[in-house]
């Protein structure tokens, strides 16, 4: 009785090791992956696609209780944003429904190398799956035209895709939660 006492007891403690382990250390992240950038809408994945490069690297880590929150860089071929180079490091912590937010906090220097202030820039919010081989961008610009927002009239990007269609399931896939409100991206 007392060998399966403790053959149990060390079943339990290694496969808690395990679990501790495999949640809490930090994983890299290191992918680029080719997608399409697409405006959601009835028509907007069919029309008008172009290709985009997202590159991500940087550290993720699981809570115990699942939360996860990625530390690094993320970058988007072609896109400028104000943010200086040596300052872009993110750290986003990723809410239950499965998006977190790309914000950006640098510094400003007056011309004497004092720092002048602080200042934010909201890039986009992102979605990703649990090793971010896939992942689709909310983009922060609207469509030429548009003044106010809602998800038809903004501007997506998943990847890895081909063509609006194949982003359109990717954005459906890893936005479940988040669009459970109104559905599905049409």
């Amino acid at each position: 009785m007392k060998k399966w006492i403790i053959s149990l007891s060390l079943i339990i403690v290694i496969a808690g090791a395990a679990w501790i382990t495999y949640l809490k250390y930090p994983r890299t992240i290191d992918v680029k992956l080719s997608g399409v950038k697409y405006q959601a809408g009835a028509e907007g994945a069919k029309s008008g696609t172009e290709p985009s490069t997202v590159v991500i690297q940087g550290v993720l880590r699981t809570s115990l209780k699942g939360d996860r929150v990625f530390k690094g860089e993320i970058s988007i071929a072609g896109e400028k944003i104000p943010v200086p180079l040596d300052q872009r490091e993110l750290e986003i912590p990723f809410s239950s429904d499965g998006w977190g937010s790309m914000m950006y906090s640098y510094y400003t220097y007056n011309e004497n190398g004092a720092t002048k202030g602080i200042l934010t820039h909201h890039s986009h919010l992102l979605f990703a799956n649990k090793d971010f081989s896939q992942v689709t961008l909310l983009l922060n610009t609207p469509a030429k035209g548009s003044q106010s927002w809602n998800l038809d009239n903004r501007y997506l990007i998943s990847a890895p895709a081909a063509s609006g269609e194949e982003g359109l399931i990717i954005s459906n896939t890893l936005m479940s939660k988040f669009l459970r409100p109104v559905g599905k991206l049409q």
